[in-house]
């Protein structure tokens, strides 16, 4: 596996824990996971593998934090690029249905390819491309609120 690979990995689970203790620990386990299925199955896509192996151990560690209660600091060694803010994210995290916060992290996050996602998941794509577009359309209301301004009367 890549450098690329290792940092998609613990990229996954910092947007998807917002926790650095975590993130770190899931990293490491998705890591190792995703080295033996790729050790097992020579003909199988390093992306294929990461998807598994960190939807695997999401599941293992997903029921042992509070979704939208982040625990990171940017002391810690994630480069956040300055002046993000992760406001909408956090809510959208809180919020939106597991699956589909999921897969918008691999998808527009990561860069995997709708493909591999969904042999990794063992999804049709239309059922992956109908998570991603929820997804985006719930994130993009809480990054971007409609404002309405009142009527004006007409005479």
């Amino acid at each position: 596996m890549s450098e690329n690979d290792v940092k998609a990995i613990a990229l996954f689970f910092f947007y998807a824990l917002l926790d650095d203790r975590r993130a770190l620990d899931a990293a490491g386990e998705a890591l190792e996971m995703a080295r033996r299925r790729l050790a097992a199955n020579t003909e199988l896509k390093t992306t294929v593998a990461i998807v598994g192996a960190t939807q695997q151990i999401w599941d293992k560690h997903s029921g042992q934090f509070v979704r939208g209660r982040p625990n990171y600091s940017l002391e810690s060694g994630w480069l956040v690029p300055q002046g993000l803010d992760l406001g909408p994210w956090k809510e959208f995290q809180k919020s939106a249905q597991e699956d589909e916060f999921l897969c918008l992290i691999w998808s527009k996050i990561l860069k995997i390819s709708d493909e591999d996602i969904s042999q990794g998941l063992g999804i049709s794509i239309g059922t992956l491309r109908y998570r991603i577009g929820r997804a985006l359309r719930k994130l993009g209301m809480m990054a971007n609120p409609v404002t309405t301004k009142p009527l004006g009367v007409v005479k």
